[in-house]
């Protein structure tokens, strides 16, 4: 294994965790609202996605498809809305009525909903090992959300279902580009998801007073949110990518929830009970499972395949 793709892609994680942890402290310090957040965020994405575009005659190659299939429009906008901007405020919100902590971990659900939508959708089992992920998944977070107590909910309410809802858009921003991708340039889409993700926010809720987000007791998060949740985790992710298959990019970077649970508890005081954290580990297993039985089976396929050769 590639250990500085290894540090690339946990680099990638530390900084998108870091985006939930610095949104929770920006949340207990401003009275800016998620959806207020979500278009400001999304906005200076847009711009800086738009900067990193232009490498390589990515625009020109992105504006001969938009031209060629003008119905291209019509995708790109439906994954810049029920997408990213349907992802970025429901996590925000997630954050905002809970902590990051529990948000991050929620949402990386995502997996198992995936799973168990492609098997929906093909009408056949999934396979043991995505099987096992749904399984865990779903354990992990009764587990985490109840505290393994039925009477009482160790997560609020709302922050729960905010962040299983963010864990259906993050699915959606996932899966649903994967054929735009090969016609479009992952920047420029990028850019242009964000940029109509950002104004429908704004038409929603626009930033009353831009200064909120520059003000000195949230400059830093406004720095981190912007700047390591998008340039940073996407430069760092990608060039670990570069190094590894995609199981061993994918295992690497869910360092995510457990930089959140771990930044949260030294930042904020946030604590676990035994049950959440045992519920934590069901998801983060529920997380691997997929890739790591890929891996298992490829191995396995590769050893049948030389003693057959000998």
């Amino acid at each position: 294994m590639d250990w500085i793709g290894v540090g690339l892609c946990m680099a990638a994680g530390f900084f998108w965790a870091g985006c939930g942890v610095a949104a929770q402290h920006f949340f207990q310090h401003s009275a800016v609202s998620a959806m207020e957040l979500t278009a400001f965020r999304m906005l200076c994405a847009a711009g800086l996605f738009a900067l990193m575009g232009r490498h390589g005659g990515g625009w020109h190659r992105c504006g001969e498809a938009l031209r060629r299939w003008p119905r291209l429009w019509l995708s790109v906008a439906f994954y810049g809305l029920a997408g990213l901007m349907a992802m970025h405020f429901t996590y925000f919100e997630a954050i905002a009525e809970g902590n990051a902590a529990a948000a991050t971990v929620i949402q990386y659900t995502c997996p198992a909903m995936v799973i168990g939508w492609l098997a929906f959708r093909r009408r056949q089992w999934p396979r043991r090992g995505d099987a096992a992920a749904v399984v865990l998944a779903l354990a992990g977070t009764v587990l985490l959300v109840t505290g393994g107590r039925l009477d009482v909910l160790a997560v609020p309410a709302a922050c729960a279902v905010w962040a299983l809802l963010s864990a259906v858009f993050f699915a959606v921003s996932a899966a649903f580009p994967k054929p735009l991708l090969k016609v479009l340039p992952e920047c420029c889409l990028l850019a242009l998801g964000m940029a109509i993700g950002a104004a429908a926010a704004w038409a929603l809720d626009a930033p009353e007073d831009l200064k909120a987000f520059f003000a000195p007791e949230v400059l830093f998060d406004t720095a981190a949110i912007i700047l390591g949740g998008t340039v940073l985790s996407f430069f760092c992710y990608n060039a670990g990518l570069a190094r590894l298959s995609p199981e061993q990019a994918s295992l690497t970077a869910t360092i995510e929830p457990v930089v959140s649970v771990v930044m949260c508890h030294f930042l904020f005081g946030t604590e676990f009970s035994l049950p959440a954290l045992a519920g934590i580990g069901l998801v983060l297993g529920g997380i691997v499972m997929p890739a790591l039985w890929r891996e298992e089976t490829a191995g396995a396929a590769k050893e049948e395949a030389g003693r057959s050769d000998l």
